[in-house]
């Protein structure tokens, strides 16, 4: 392992073999290492040394940019090492359009855009570019990329020389005034990692894009997954579509402003047909989710959020109330393409965003009635209390986007919570034979300590009938951040639950700052709240209290090393809720590997928990507490192994913190 840029702790040379034997066996290898392991150095380290011998090229793909980030850090360790040998040994970091096109980042009118309307937009400002002499005509960053050689040959001089992150590089760009996305496609044919959004590989568009760009088959690629367990879901949003309320009424804006032709040889016109679309959605979101009745409209069950849908019952209603066959439907779908198409070129030509809400009706419409029931589940959905009820295509089968990781030279496959791993790997449709391994963790066990109470749930049935339920998980949390002043996180299983105890809670009983992580809030006000929190904890005379989620962006991926993190508050065990969807969703798994509930609702919550307790151990220097506020923690013990039930929260999470465990051999 000549590239290894650090001393090798525990366990981490066993990884970096079972990698390479993967590659050299040209098959595929899933593993679990707990955070703070050293998983994203090790992987790096092993595909570099046998892409280099053996000319393959890695792919690495994240679903985060902060994940992106830390991979192209890790890659600068491994040059300086040596600096002389290793001069082309370079990667690059790509996200999508959005964040990239500095046109894009810069027009408030362009920056939400889709990845294919953010592609209709550059190829027309392109071809603006290329074909006039005129200074003011098409995208000036294509135009100064295609014009100024001397400036682009300086940005990739530098790029390879410093190996810049992402938000590096479009800094620099931006400040030159070069289109990013344009150079990234020089940068890529030489790099020996590119590190991609998982998006760039199981988007069948996008990642026909991408190997352009690669210039090599897909045999000569080795590609990595990291945070692997979010990619079974990550697919399944992928492959399922929608058709909201808001969708229609953008439609019937859009036909106002751009006209209204008629369909179904004249019998109709485009607004008649989206008006009949949005009172079906309502009608549907009535009758399967609230269960409203005409003489009983008082009474909503607010807790029913989504219902399955007959498997015709959409288009059945659509044919029914507008007396046209199934033929005339098809024929009506064809047209709303086509009138989309027309609306996206004549806003592009007048310098607006390609978008086209009939275009997007369209597409759904087509799906829809050509989707396979087996792998599909169809849902009524109503989150919002009627202000954007939809109909939902909801994807079952993860496997169905898994495909192309057959063509692969070999795939790596990695998380610090992917128990069980036979589940991974049969959501994914990997082999019996695919290599499945789970390292233990390589920080003393005397650093971390579980404990679980027996006298609390937040089992919804216990909770919601029981007053002094709250009261006394109230009183855990506030005793516990009162008596220790140490930086601590509660974790709750839902922004609804954080909200109700946020409402709840006294913060005089706290005894320090106390921050409370919104649902809605953007990546930079979190972010600066994170920040926040962590200079608490290390000024020696202050502390604070984080409410947070499990399952959210702060629990999975955020480091909180030493001071800034030592108690962390688990309250209650988050399961998904029962939702329609849910029970699809384990129906199908029951019927596929009749293991429904392990699959689809144990696993999830054992990693939520996992992810969450995670954020205590860093390294082998940090120590922490955890405690799980809920009586159904001991189900859980196969996945958390040093679990122990506490009869005096207090009293043992004192004596953890007093104890030294240097005077103790591990």
């Amino acid at each position: 392992m000549q590239l290894f840029p650090y001393k090798p702790r525990k366990n981490q040379i066993a990884i970096m073999e079972n990698i390479k034997n993967t590659l050299e066996q040209h098959t595929n290898i899933i593993f679990e290492s707990g955070t703070g392991s050293g998983k994203t150095i090790c992987t790096i380290t092993s595909a570099l040394e046998f892409a280099l011998k053996n000319e393959k090229k890695i792919v690495y793909t994240t679903r985060t940019n902060a994940q992106q980030r830390q991979v192209i850090l890790e890659l600068r360790a491994i040059r300086n090492l040596h600096s002389k040998k290793n001069d082309g040994i370079y990667g690059v970091g790509i996200q999508g359009r959005s964040n990239m096109c500095i046109l894009a980042r810069n027009n408030p009118d362009f920056e939400n855009g889709t990845s294919d309307e953010l592609s209709r937009l550059c190829t027309f400002e392109k071809k603006k570019a290329r074909s006039t002499d005129k200074k003011d005509k098409g995208c000036i960053y294509y135009r100064n990329f295609i014009n100024k050689k001397e400036k682009v040959e300086n940005i990739l001089g530098w790029f390879k020389k410093t190996i810049p992150t992402v938000e590096e590089f479009i800094n620099r760009c931006e400040k030159d005034q070069i289109c990013p996305y344009e150079l990234n496609k020089f940068l890529v044919q030489d790099a020996n990692i590119v590190v991609v959004p998982y998006i760039y590989i199981f988007n069948f568009t996008i990642r026909n894009l991408l190997f352009d760009w690669l210039a090599i088959p897909e045999e000569d690629i080795i590609l990595v997954v990291d945070e692997a367990h979010n990619l079974p879901e990550y697919i399944r949003e992928l492959f399922s579509a929608q058709l909201s309320k808001f969708m229609l009424k953008n439609c019937i804006l859009e036909i106002e402003k751009f006209g209204d032709p008629s369909i179904a040889g004249g019998k109709y016109h485009v607004s008649q047909f989206c008006k009949t679309l949005l009172d079906i959605v309502m009608d549907l979101s009535d009758t399967y989710v609230h269960g409203i009745m005409e003489d009983d409209i008082k009474k909503i069950d607010i807790e029913n959020k989504d219902a399955f849908l007959p498997s015709s019952e959409f288009e059945t209603e659509i044919m029914y109330r507008l007396n046209i066959t199934s033929k005339t439907l098809d024929e009506i779908v064809g047209d709303l393409i086509a009138y989309g198409e027309k609306i996206q070129e004549y806003r592009q030509k007048n310098n607006k965003l390609p978008r086209s809400f009939l275009h997007k009706i369209g597409v759904f419409l087509e799906f829809w009635t050509n989707l396979d029931p087996k792998l599909y589940s169809k849902l009524i959905v109503d989150e919002e209390r009627g202000r954007n009820p939809r109909i939902e295509a909801y994807c079952l089968d993860p496997s169905l986007g898994t495909d192309v990781m057959k063509r692969f030279h070999a795939t790596v496959h990695m998380s610090g919570t992917l128990e069980p791993i036979e589940e991974y790997r049969d959501s994914l449709g990997f082999s019996k034979d695919t290599t499945l391994v789970n390292y233990p963790t390589p920080f003393s066990s005397k650093n971390r300590k579980v404990f679980y109470v027996k006298d609390v749930t937040t089992k919804y049935s216990e909770l919601s009938k029981n007053e002094i339920m709250y009261q006394n998980l109230e009183q855990y949390i506030s005793s516990i951040c009162k008596t220790f002043p140490r930086n601590t996180m509660v974790f709750f299983p839902s922004f609804n639950t954080l909200s109700q105890f946020h409402k709840r809670v006294d913060t005089k009983e706290f005894s320090g700052n106390l921050f409370v992580e919104e649902q809605k809030m953007s990546q930079c006000a979190l972010m600066d709240l994170i920040s926040e929190f962590k200079e608490c904890g290390e000024d020696f005379d202050n502390s604070a209290t984080l409410f947070s989620v499990m399952g959210g962006r702060i629990s999975e991926g955020m480091d909180f090393p030493a001071k800034q993190l030592e108690i962390a508050i688990l309250v209650g065990i988050p399961y998904p809720k029962p939702t329609a969807r849910q029970r699809s969703l384990q129906h199908y798994y029951d019927l596929k590997f009749r293991k429904g509930w392990e699959y689809t609702v144990e696993a999830p919550a054992a990693r939520k928990l996992l992810q969450s307790i995670g954020r205590l151990i860093r390294d082998e220097n940090d120590r922490g507490v955890a405690v799980i506020l809920d009586k159904r923690a001991p189900r859980f013990k196969k996945y958390i192994k040093d679990l122990c039930r506490s009869n005096d929260l207090l009293f043992d999470i004192k004596n953890f913190m007093e104890f030294n465990p240097s005077e103790v051999k591990d």
